[in-house]
């Protein structure tokens, strides 16, 4: 299985550095063909100009982008690593979808709406909170993270959400808890 891993945390030493090393491990054994876009080391630019933004509809796709859409299409299954920052994703993964899963690319506009364009691919979220699951859940912004992420790009792409896991209140957790979230991670990727 060819797996694309889109990470995006400033600290690869954080608890989001150690999904990646797990995710990594796992898929290894698997043998499964991994490629690593570390958002932060690549040093990817996420701000869309309006010269990138004219030029998406002129069908001239700066070159960095091209490249990062050649991931995407090279690859069957994408894992996207994060942590929850003011109720959503890092601006520069929110940079990177912007830029890379652009008009014409991962979806086109129809007369009803949208054809996503990445179809047969799976997509799986690891996503990461400072907050305990108990503060999150009962306002709902667990809910609304999820159906932007999973209905609001993926199936607006065509990419079939495998799950979307929320690793709550990490900042907080011990040893012991965070050894257990690693382990119900490796068992996630055992079952792609």
């Amino acid at each position: 299985m060819k797996t694309l891993i889109i990470f995006a945390h400033p600290k690869l030493d954080s608890f989001n550095g150690a999904i990646l090393e797990a995710i990594i491990d796992e898929l290894k054994v698997l043998q499964s063909e991994i490629r690593v876009r570390d958002l932060y080391r690549i040093g990817f630019q996420p701000v869309l100009h309006e010269d990138n933004y004219s030029e998406f509809y002129q069908t001239k796709i700066p070159a960095d982008i091209l490249e990062e859409q050649s991931y995407l299409l090279w690859a069957e299954q994408i894992i996207f690593i994060f942590p929850t920052w003011w109720s959503g994703m890092p601006a520069i993964l929110k940079g990177y979808i912007d830029r890379v899963f652009s008009n014409g690319f991962a979806f086109r506009m129809i007369k009803n709406g949208t054809e996503g364009l990445l179809k047969g691919k799976k997509g799986l979220i690891i996503q990461t909170t400072g907050q305990p699951e108990q503060k999150l859940k009962p306002s709902q912004l667990t809910m609304a993270m999820e159906t932007a992420m999973d209905y609001g790009i993926f199936q607006i792409c065509g990419i079939d959400t495998v799950s979307h896991q929320f690793l709550y209140g990490v900042t907080l957790s011990d040893h012991a808890t965070k050894q257990r979230m690693l382990r119900e991670i490796r068992d996630i990727i055992q079952l792609l």
